[in-house]
Protein backbone atom coordinates (compact mmCIF):
# COMPACT_ATOMS: atom_id res chain seq x y z
CA UNK A 1 0.00 0.00 0.00
CA UNK A 2 1.19 3.60 -1.16
CA UNK A 3 2.28 5.71 1.70
CA UNK A 4 0.24 8.80 1.83
CA UNK A 5 3.01 10.83 0.55
CA UNK A 6 3.35 8.78 -2.64
CA UNK A 7 0.07 8.50 -3.59
CA UNK A 8 -0.47 10.26 -7.04
CA UNK A 9 -3.07 13.00 -7.17
CA UNK A 10 -5.06 15.12 -9.96
CA UNK A 11 -7.76 17.24 -9.63
CA UNK A 12 -10.42 16.72 -12.52
CA UNK A 13 -12.46 20.23 -13.46
CA UNK A 14 -15.65 19.83 -14.90
CA UNK A 15 -16.78 22.68 -17.18
CA UNK A 16 -19.38 21.52 -19.85
CA UNK A 17 -19.18 17.46 -19.92
CA UNK A 18 -20.94 17.24 -16.32
CA UNK A 19 -21.21 13.90 -16.83
CA UNK A 20 -20.07 10.50 -15.34
CA UNK A 21 -20.59 8.30 -18.81
CA UNK A 22 -18.23 9.09 -21.89
CA UNK A 23 -16.19 11.07 -20.14
CA UNK A 24 -12.86 11.24 -21.15
CA UNK A 25 -11.15 13.61 -18.40
CA UNK A 26 -12.64 11.69 -15.64
CA UNK A 27 -11.63 8.43 -16.84
CA UNK A 28 -8.12 9.35 -18.01
CA UNK A 29 -7.63 11.14 -14.45
CA UNK A 30 -9.17 8.24 -12.18
CA UNK A 31 -6.57 5.50 -14.14
CA UNK A 32 -3.52 7.92 -13.79
CA UNK A 33 -4.19 8.57 -10.16
CA UNK A 34 -4.75 7.31 -6.69
CA UNK A 35 -7.09 9.70 -5.68
CA UNK A 36 -9.07 12.13 -7.55
CA UNK A 37 -10.35 15.29 -6.83
CA UNK A 38 -13.37 16.39 -8.61
CA UNK A 39 -14.28 20.06 -8.32
CA UNK A 40 -17.05 22.15 -10.47
CA UNK A 41 -16.73 26.24 -10.53
CA UNK A 42 -19.48 28.73 -11.23
CA UNK A 43 -17.56 31.05 -13.09
CA UNK A 44 -19.19 34.39 -11.70
CA UNK A 45 -18.29 36.04 -14.68
CA UNK A 46 -20.63 34.48 -16.96
CA UNK A 47 -23.29 35.91 -14.85
CA UNK A 48 -22.40 39.55 -15.44
CA UNK A 49 -24.18 41.93 -17.16
CA UNK A 50 -22.97 41.50 -21.20
CA UNK A 51 -22.45 44.39 -23.70
CA UNK A 52 -25.53 44.50 -24.76
CA UNK A 53 -27.46 44.67 -21.43
CA UNK A 54 -28.52 40.68 -20.83
CA UNK A 55 -27.41 38.67 -18.39
CA UNK A 56 -24.59 36.54 -19.50
CA UNK A 57 -26.59 33.37 -17.90
CA UNK A 58 -30.46 34.65 -17.51
CA UNK A 59 -32.54 32.49 -15.01
CA UNK A 60 -33.53 29.35 -17.23
CA UNK A 61 -30.27 28.39 -18.18
CA UNK A 62 -29.23 28.95 -14.90
CA UNK A 63 -31.54 26.75 -13.10
CA UNK A 64 -30.61 24.16 -15.66
CA UNK A 65 -27.50 24.35 -14.89
CA UNK A 66 -27.73 24.19 -11.13
CA UNK A 67 -29.82 21.26 -11.72
CA UNK A 68 -26.89 19.44 -14.04
CA UNK A 69 -24.54 19.86 -11.24
CA UNK A 70 -26.41 18.53 -7.85
CA UNK A 71 -27.17 15.66 -10.26
CA UNK A 72 -23.84 15.04 -10.99
CA UNK A 73 -23.08 15.11 -7.60
CA UNK A 74 -25.29 12.93 -6.71
CA UNK A 75 -24.25 10.18 -9.48
CA UNK A 76 -21.21 10.73 -8.00
CA UNK A 77 -21.88 10.07 -4.40
CA UNK A 78 -23.66 6.88 -5.73
CA UNK A 79 -20.13 5.75 -6.20
CA UNK A 80 -19.46 6.84 -2.52
CA UNK A 81 -17.09 9.54 -3.80
CA UNK A 82 -18.11 13.69 -3.67
CA UNK A 83 -18.53 16.66 -5.55
CA UNK A 84 -16.68 19.72 -4.86
CA UNK A 85 -18.20 23.15 -5.72
CA UNK A 86 -17.52 26.38 -5.64
CA UNK A 87 -18.38 29.82 -6.81
CA UNK A 88 -15.20 32.33 -8.03
CA UNK A 89 -12.70 32.70 -10.75
CA UNK A 90 -11.46 29.23 -11.68
CA UNK A 91 -7.69 30.49 -12.51
CA UNK A 92 -7.75 31.84 -8.57
CA UNK A 93 -9.51 28.41 -7.01
CA UNK A 94 -7.97 25.95 -9.13
CA UNK A 95 -4.91 26.20 -8.39
CA UNK A 96 -5.14 27.07 -4.74
CA UNK A 97 -6.74 23.14 -4.44
CA UNK A 98 -4.53 21.47 -6.24
CA UNK A 99 -1.53 22.69 -3.78
CA UNK A 100 -4.31 22.49 -0.84
CA UNK A 101 -4.64 18.63 -1.95
CA UNK A 102 -1.29 18.48 -3.32
CA UNK A 103 -2.63 17.24 -7.05
CA UNK A 104 0.49 17.00 -9.35
CA UNK A 105 -2.12 17.08 -12.35
CA UNK A 106 -5.20 19.36 -13.46
CA UNK A 107 -7.46 17.29 -15.68
CA UNK A 108 -9.75 19.03 -17.93
CA UNK A 109 -12.32 19.49 -20.95
CA UNK A 110 -10.89 21.42 -23.87
CA UNK A 111 -13.03 24.82 -25.08
CA UNK A 112 -12.50 26.86 -28.27
CA UNK A 113 -14.47 29.73 -27.61
CA UNK A 114 -12.30 33.13 -26.92
CA UNK A 115 -13.56 33.34 -23.36
CA UNK A 116 -12.90 30.02 -22.32
CA UNK A 117 -9.64 29.66 -24.10
CA UNK A 118 -8.27 32.69 -22.20
CA UNK A 119 -9.02 30.96 -18.79
CA UNK A 120 -7.23 27.98 -19.89
CA UNK A 121 -3.99 30.08 -21.19
CA UNK A 122 -4.05 31.82 -17.32
CA UNK A 123 -4.72 28.39 -15.38
CA UNK A 124 -1.93 26.91 -17.56
CA UNK A 125 0.56 29.96 -16.61
CA UNK A 126 -0.39 29.57 -12.74
CA UNK A 127 -0.30 25.78 -12.77
CA UNK A 128 3.45 26.39 -14.60
CA UNK A 129 4.45 28.20 -11.84
CA UNK A 130 3.46 25.91 -9.26
CA UNK A 131 5.67 22.43 -11.14
CA UNK A 132 1.67 21.42 -11.60
CA UNK A 133 0.58 19.73 -15.04
CA UNK A 134 -2.20 20.15 -17.11
CA UNK A 135 -3.67 17.83 -19.63
CA UNK A 136 -6.95 18.92 -21.66
CA UNK A 137 -9.31 16.97 -23.51
CA UNK A 138 -12.02 17.13 -26.37
CA UNK A 139 -15.00 15.92 -24.81
CA UNK A 140 -17.61 17.79 -26.88
CA UNK A 141 -17.98 16.46 -30.22
CA UNK A 142 -19.06 13.74 -31.74
CA UNK A 143 -15.86 12.93 -34.18
CA UNK A 144 -12.46 13.32 -32.26
CA UNK A 145 -10.13 16.20 -34.05
CA UNK A 146 -7.04 14.31 -33.88
CA UNK A 147 -8.58 11.58 -36.50
CA UNK A 148 -10.07 14.25 -38.92
CA UNK A 149 -8.65 14.40 -42.73
CA UNK A 150 -7.67 17.78 -42.14
CA UNK A 151 -6.54 20.12 -39.36
CA UNK A 152 -8.37 22.22 -38.21
CA UNK A 153 -7.31 25.74 -39.18
CA UNK A 154 -7.59 24.19 -42.97
CA UNK A 155 -11.00 23.07 -42.69
CA UNK A 156 -13.94 23.31 -45.58
CA UNK A 157 -15.37 26.32 -44.59
CA UNK A 158 -18.72 24.81 -46.13
CA UNK A 159 -20.66 22.34 -43.85
CA UNK A 160 -21.37 20.07 -46.94
CA UNK A 161 -17.49 19.74 -48.05
CA UNK A 162 -16.81 19.20 -44.24
CA UNK A 163 -19.21 16.41 -44.52
CA UNK A 164 -18.10 15.08 -47.50
CA UNK A 165 -14.69 14.61 -45.89
CA UNK A 166 -15.89 12.97 -42.64
CA UNK A 167 -18.44 10.85 -43.82
CA UNK A 168 -15.32 8.80 -45.51
CA UNK A 169 -13.18 8.26 -42.27
CA UNK A 170 -13.75 6.18 -39.18
CA UNK A 171 -13.47 8.83 -36.69
CA UNK A 172 -16.30 8.48 -34.16
CA UNK A 173 -14.96 6.50 -31.62
CA UNK A 174 -17.09 3.91 -28.88
CA UNK A 175 -18.58 5.48 -25.61
CA UNK A 176 -16.00 4.82 -22.46
CA UNK A 177 -17.56 3.21 -19.48
CA UNK A 178 -18.49 5.16 -16.33
CA UNK A 179 -15.40 4.53 -13.65
CA UNK A 180 -16.74 1.72 -11.00
CA UNK A 181 -14.76 3.09 -8.56
CA UNK A 182 -13.60 7.20 -7.83
CA UNK A 183 -11.20 7.44 -4.97
CA UNK A 184 -11.50 10.87 -3.45
CA UNK A 185 -9.55 12.26 -0.11
CA UNK A 186 -10.84 11.56 2.82
CA UNK A 187 -10.61 15.04 3.81
CA UNK A 188 -12.51 16.61 0.65
CA UNK A 189 -14.12 19.86 1.46
CA UNK A 190 -17.59 19.55 -0.54
CA UNK A 191 -17.57 23.14 -0.71
CA UNK A 192 -21.50 24.97 -1.34
CA UNK A 193 -24.00 24.74 -3.90
CA UNK A 194 -24.94 28.60 -4.52
CA UNK A 195 -28.67 29.68 -4.45
CA UNK A 196 -30.59 30.47 -8.10
CA UNK A 197 -30.64 33.71 -6.35
CA UNK A 198 -26.45 34.28 -6.28
CA UNK A 199 -26.73 33.07 -9.68
CA UNK A 200 -29.58 34.98 -11.46
CA UNK A 201 -32.31 37.75 -10.65
CA UNK A 202 -34.62 35.30 -9.02
CA UNK A 203 -36.06 31.90 -9.53
CA UNK A 204 -38.03 30.93 -12.44
CA UNK A 205 -40.88 29.86 -13.68
CA UNK A 206 -41.80 28.13 -16.87
CA UNK A 207 -45.00 28.60 -18.90
CA UNK A 208 -47.01 25.44 -18.82
CA UNK A 209 -47.20 26.21 -22.71
CA UNK A 210 -43.53 25.29 -23.30
CA UNK A 211 -42.88 21.96 -25.34
CA UNK A 212 -41.45 19.98 -22.44
CA UNK A 213 -40.01 20.45 -18.76
CA UNK A 214 -36.35 20.32 -19.35
CA UNK A 215 -34.74 18.79 -15.89
CA UNK A 216 -30.58 18.87 -15.35
CA UNK A 217 -28.31 16.41 -15.16
CA UNK A 218 -27.19 13.43 -17.03
CA UNK A 219 -29.91 11.24 -15.73
CA UNK A 220 -32.73 13.32 -17.35
CA UNK A 221 -30.69 13.09 -20.53
CA UNK A 222 -30.23 9.08 -20.81
CA UNK A 223 -34.11 9.08 -19.51
CA UNK A 224 -35.14 11.31 -22.59
CA UNK A 225 -32.26 9.49 -25.18
CA UNK A 226 -34.21 6.15 -24.41
CA UNK A 227 -37.56 8.17 -24.62
CA UNK A 228 -37.27 9.51 -27.75
CA UNK A 229 -35.31 6.50 -29.59
CA UNK A 230 -37.14 3.21 -27.88
CA UNK A 231 -39.69 3.92 -26.17
CA UNK A 232 -41.74 6.28 -28.65
CA UNK A 233 -39.74 5.55 -32.08
CA UNK A 234 -39.84 9.09 -32.63
CA UNK A 235 -36.25 8.69 -34.15
CA UNK A 236 -37.99 6.92 -37.10
CA UNK A 237 -39.75 10.09 -38.56
CA UNK A 238 -37.29 12.83 -37.11
CA UNK A 239 -36.69 14.30 -40.95
CA UNK A 240 -40.44 14.59 -41.41
CA UNK A 241 -40.90 16.08 -37.86
CA UNK A 242 -38.11 18.24 -37.44
CA UNK A 243 -39.06 21.33 -38.38
CA UNK A 244 -41.90 21.01 -36.00
CA UNK A 245 -43.19 24.04 -34.01
CA UNK A 246 -45.79 22.45 -30.77
CA UNK A 247 -45.06 19.25 -28.88
CA UNK A 248 -42.20 17.13 -27.56
CA UNK A 249 -41.12 14.80 -29.85
CA UNK A 250 -40.80 16.66 -33.21
CA UNK A 251 -37.75 17.17 -32.09
CA UNK A 252 -34.95 15.09 -29.89
CA UNK A 253 -34.92 17.81 -27.46
CA UNK A 254 -31.28 16.49 -26.36
CA UNK A 255 -29.93 19.78 -27.03
CA UNK A 256 -29.84 21.75 -23.86
CA UNK A 257 -27.99 17.95 -22.12
CA UNK A 258 -25.76 18.48 -24.86
CA UNK A 259 -24.79 22.17 -24.59
CA UNK A 260 -23.49 21.44 -20.46
CA UNK A 261 -22.16 17.94 -21.45
CA UNK A 262 -24.37 15.68 -19.57
CA UNK A 263 -24.74 13.23 -22.75
CA UNK A 264 -21.98 13.11 -25.38
CA UNK A 265 -22.62 13.42 -28.74
CA UNK A 266 -21.31 9.55 -28.83
CA UNK A 267 -23.63 8.07 -26.99
CA UNK A 268 -26.59 9.54 -28.85
CA UNK A 269 -24.65 8.54 -32.47
CA UNK A 270 -24.60 4.80 -30.84
CA UNK A 271 -27.57 4.68 -29.81
CA UNK A 272 -29.12 5.26 -32.80
CA UNK A 273 -26.75 3.06 -34.90
CA UNK A 274 -28.18 -0.01 -32.25
CA UNK A 275 -31.75 1.06 -33.26
CA UNK A 276 -30.60 0.80 -36.96
CA UNK A 277 -29.53 -2.47 -36.23
CA UNK A 278 -32.53 -3.69 -34.02
CA UNK A 279 -35.51 -1.67 -35.82
CA UNK A 280 -34.87 0.12 -38.49
CA UNK A 281 -32.55 2.88 -40.51
CA UNK A 282 -34.26 5.28 -43.10
CA UNK A 283 -33.57 9.08 -43.74
CA UNK A 284 -34.54 10.15 -39.93
CA UNK A 285 -32.00 7.86 -38.01
CA UNK A 286 -29.48 9.14 -40.43
CA UNK A 287 -30.31 12.86 -39.78
CA UNK A 288 -29.91 12.81 -36.03
CA UNK A 289 -26.00 12.19 -36.62
CA UNK A 290 -26.37 14.58 -39.34
CA UNK A 291 -27.15 17.25 -36.70
CA UNK A 292 -24.53 16.46 -34.84
CA UNK A 293 -22.24 16.78 -37.62
CA UNK A 294 -23.60 20.24 -38.07
CA UNK A 295 -22.56 20.76 -34.20
CA UNK A 296 -18.94 19.64 -34.77
CA UNK A 297 -18.85 21.55 -37.79
CA UNK A 298 -19.72 24.83 -36.01
CA UNK A 299 -17.03 23.66 -33.19
CA UNK A 300 -14.43 23.32 -35.09
CA UNK A 301 -15.44 26.36 -37.18
CA UNK A 302 -15.24 28.14 -33.50
CA UNK A 303 -11.70 27.00 -33.57
CA UNK A 304 -10.76 27.96 -36.97
CA UNK A 305 -11.99 31.51 -36.39
CA UNK A 306 -11.67 32.39 -33.09
CA UNK A 307 -12.45 36.30 -32.05
CA UNK A 308 -14.07 36.69 -35.38
CA UNK A 309 -16.93 34.89 -34.66
CA UNK A 310 -17.40 38.03 -32.18
CA UNK A 311 -17.18 40.45 -34.44
CA UNK A 312 -19.99 42.05 -36.58
CA UNK A 313 -17.84 41.35 -39.76
CA UNK A 314 -17.56 37.56 -38.85
CA UNK A 315 -15.30 35.30 -41.18
CA UNK A 316 -16.19 36.69 -44.03
CA UNK A 317 -15.09 40.17 -43.27
CA UNK A 318 -18.23 41.55 -44.57
CA UNK A 319 -19.92 44.86 -43.30
CA UNK A 320 -23.13 44.75 -43.08
CA UNK A 321 -25.64 47.70 -43.29
CA UNK A 322 -27.25 47.37 -39.41
CA UNK A 323 -27.75 49.54 -36.41
CA UNK A 324 -27.49 49.48 -32.65
CA UNK A 325 -31.18 49.79 -32.79
CA UNK A 326 -32.21 48.79 -29.06
CA UNK A 327 -35.72 50.55 -29.70
CA UNK A 328 -36.44 47.47 -32.28
CA UNK A 329 -34.14 45.03 -30.27
CA UNK A 330 -36.79 45.06 -27.70
CA UNK A 331 -39.52 45.50 -29.87
CA UNK A 332 -38.52 42.22 -31.25
CA UNK A 333 -37.17 40.43 -27.97
CA UNK A 334 -40.85 41.34 -26.38
CA UNK A 335 -42.63 39.81 -29.19
CA UNK A 336 -43.98 43.39 -30.06
CA UNK A 337 -42.92 43.66 -33.55
CA UNK A 338 -46.54 43.22 -35.17
CA UNK A 339 -45.04 40.31 -37.39
CA UNK A 340 -47.09 37.77 -35.59
CA UNK A 341 -44.97 34.35 -36.58
CA UNK A 342 -42.15 35.98 -35.25
CA UNK A 343 -43.66 37.77 -31.81
CA UNK A 344 -44.94 33.89 -31.06
CA UNK A 345 -41.86 32.20 -31.53
CA UNK A 346 -40.07 35.38 -29.30
CA UNK A 347 -42.90 34.89 -26.71
CA UNK A 348 -42.32 31.15 -26.80
CA UNK A 349 -38.66 31.99 -26.14
CA UNK A 350 -38.91 34.75 -23.41
CA UNK A 351 -41.35 32.49 -21.13
CA UNK A 352 -39.74 29.18 -21.73
CA UNK A 353 -36.06 29.63 -22.46
CA UNK A 354 -36.70 26.77 -25.53
CA UNK A 355 -37.32 27.90 -29.26
CA UNK A 356 -37.61 25.42 -32.26
CA UNK A 357 -34.68 25.24 -34.47
CA UNK A 358 -37.05 26.59 -37.10
CA UNK A 359 -38.34 29.68 -34.99
CA UNK A 360 -34.66 30.65 -34.24
CA UNK A 361 -33.84 31.18 -38.21
CA UNK A 362 -36.92 32.88 -38.81
CA UNK A 363 -36.88 35.37 -35.71
CA UNK A 364 -32.80 36.08 -36.63
CA UNK A 365 -33.29 36.55 -39.71
CA UNK A 366 -36.40 38.89 -39.04
CA UNK A 367 -34.13 40.94 -36.92
CA UNK A 368 -31.07 40.98 -39.33
CA UNK A 369 -32.57 41.31 -42.51
CA UNK A 370 -36.15 43.26 -41.73
CA UNK A 371 -34.80 45.25 -38.46
CA UNK A 372 -32.13 46.19 -39.74
CA UNK A 373 -30.59 45.61 -36.27
CA UNK A 374 -27.05 44.18 -35.48
CA UNK A 375 -26.71 40.54 -35.49
CA UNK A 376 -24.61 40.36 -32.09
CA UNK A 377 -27.07 42.00 -30.30
CA UNK A 378 -29.65 39.10 -31.35
CA UNK A 379 -26.86 36.71 -30.34
CA UNK A 380 -26.03 38.21 -27.03
CA UNK A 381 -29.82 37.76 -25.94
CA UNK A 382 -30.40 33.96 -27.28
CA UNK A 383 -26.98 33.42 -25.12
CA UNK A 384 -29.02 34.96 -21.88
CA UNK A 385 -31.85 33.40 -22.80
CA UNK A 386 -31.68 29.71 -24.41
CA UNK A 387 -31.42 26.97 -21.83
CA UNK A 388 -29.60 24.75 -24.43
CA UNK A 389 -27.22 27.67 -25.28
CA UNK A 390 -23.87 26.44 -26.90
CA UNK A 391 -21.52 29.40 -27.94
CA UNK A 392 -20.04 27.26 -30.94
CA UNK A 393 -23.82 26.79 -32.38
CA UNK A 394 -25.32 30.09 -31.32
CA UNK A 395 -22.85 32.50 -32.96
CA UNK A 396 -21.94 30.08 -35.79
CA UNK A 397 -25.83 30.12 -36.61
CA UNK A 398 -26.24 33.79 -36.15
CA UNK A 399 -23.41 34.63 -37.80
CA UNK A 400 -24.65 32.36 -40.74
CA UNK A 401 -27.82 33.87 -40.79
CA UNK A 402 -26.65 37.54 -41.29
CA UNK A 403 -24.50 36.27 -44.31
CA UNK A 404 -21.04 37.36 -42.24
CA UNK A 405 -20.56 33.28 -41.75
CA UNK A 406 -20.27 30.42 -42.98
CA UNK A 407 -23.09 30.10 -46.25
CA UNK A 408 -22.54 29.35 -49.84
CA UNK A 409 -25.78 31.65 -50.16
CA UNK A 410 -24.88 35.55 -50.46
CA UNK A 411 -27.67 36.33 -48.01
CA UNK A 412 -29.92 34.04 -46.45
CA UNK A 413 -33.25 35.60 -46.45
CA UNK A 414 -36.40 34.39 -44.92
CA UNK A 415 -39.90 35.10 -46.18
CA UNK A 416 -41.93 35.55 -42.58
CA UNK A 417 -45.48 35.07 -44.51
CA UNK A 418 -44.48 31.79 -46.25
CA UNK A 419 -42.50 30.37 -43.71
CA UNK A 420 -45.68 30.85 -41.42
CA UNK A 421 -47.97 29.24 -44.51
CA UNK A 422 -45.51 26.09 -44.18
CA UNK A 423 -45.05 25.54 -41.34
CA UNK A 424 -48.19 26.93 -38.70
CA UNK A 425 -50.59 26.58 -42.07
CA UNK A 426 -52.93 26.26 -39.36
CA UNK A 427 -52.20 29.19 -37.20
CA UNK A 428 -52.09 26.56 -33.83
CA UNK A 429 -48.56 28.03 -32.50
CA UNK A 430 -49.20 31.27 -33.20
CA UNK A 431 -52.81 30.84 -31.14
CA UNK A 432 -50.69 28.80 -28.72
CA UNK A 433 -48.42 32.16 -27.80
CA UNK A 434 -50.18 35.00 -28.84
Amino acid sequence: MKSKKNLRIGLVWFRNDLRLYDNETLCKAVAENDVVVPVYVFDTRNYRISTYGFKKTGGYRAQFLLECVVNLRTNMRALGCELAIYTGIPEDILPALCLKYRATTLYLSQEVAPDETKVEGELQQGLNSMGVGMKTYNTATLLKKELLPFDVNKMPDMFTAFRWQVERINAIQEALPTPKKITVPADMDAGLLPDITTLSEAPVTVDPRAAMRYVGGETAALARLKQYVWETDAVSSYFDTRNGLIGRDYSTKLSAWLATGCISARVIHHTIKEYERVRVANKSTYWVTFELLWRDFFRFNMEKYHCELFFSQGPKRKTKDHTDNYELLHRWLNGDTGCDFVDANMNELRLTGFMSNRGRQITASYLVNDLKVKWLMGAAYFESLLIDYDVCSNYGNWAYIAGVGNDPRQDRYFNIDKQAATYDADGAYRRLWL
